[in-house]
């Protein structure tokens, strides 16, 4: 039930999918003397929206996600977000910003593109930051595997068309390592290695 969270820090901080525990990420916020003003889902599954209020109750943060997923955080749906699988209620809150693929989340010296990736939830999204080429793919895509699309809304075509997308996004921008939502990262060229083995 864990899974990865990430701190992006420009001249504002944003943490990409904090999980199931809002204290993991702001005590490392407090240890590292850093603010947190905004949060990105990748997905709305509830391993990684569940500390979002935690995270949203501390200031003003602005919360980002992507326009499908967004609709079943704001209307607490369980269905999309398994928040059953977990014995717990569905979270539900506002989504200050409804994403779209090509959009980019400027954080001040550091950017954050937006490439919509569906297959392991509608309105799954990858997150590319160029400067150090990182792709942030939360359940797309991990080290050797793929998301899950055996829950409501995942389709294994729009998977492997997504991560069609992301290798030849990899021939054309060039990715470096990759930071799933579960496991360890990893180089970029698991993109096309996982697409030949899976695909």
């Amino acid at each position: 039930m864990s899974s990865n969270s990430y701190l992006v820090v420009g001249d504002r901080t944003c943490v990409i999918d904090p999980g199931m525990d809002p204290s993991k990420v702001l005590d490392r916020g407090r240890e590292d003397n850093i603010g947190i003003h905004g949060l990105i889902n990748t997905h709305c599954h509830y391993d990684h929206v569940a500390a979002n209020p935690g995270i949203l109750e501390t200031g003003e943060i602005t919360c980002y996600c992507h326009n499908i997923d967004a609709q079943a955080i704001e209307k607490g749906d369980g269905s999309l977000q398994l928040a059953g699988l977990f014995g717990e209620e569905p979270v539900r809150h506002r989504v200050d910003q409804h994403l779209e693929d090509g959009n980019t989340i400027d954080l001040g010296g550091v950017a954050l593109e937006v490439l919509h990736t569906p297959g392991h939830t509608p309105g799954s999204i990858c997150l590319y930051e160029p400067g150090e080429r990182v792709l942030f793919t939360g359940d797309t895509i991990f080290v050797g595997g793929v998301g899950r699309t055996d829950f409501k809304g995942g389709s294994w075509d729009e998977l492997r068309d997504s991560i069609g997308r992301l290798a030849e996004f990899d021939e054309k921008r060039g990715v470096e390592r990759i930071c799933p939502g579960h496991g360890p990262e990893g180089e970029g060229r698991e993109i096309r290695r996982v697409l030949e083995v899976y695909f």
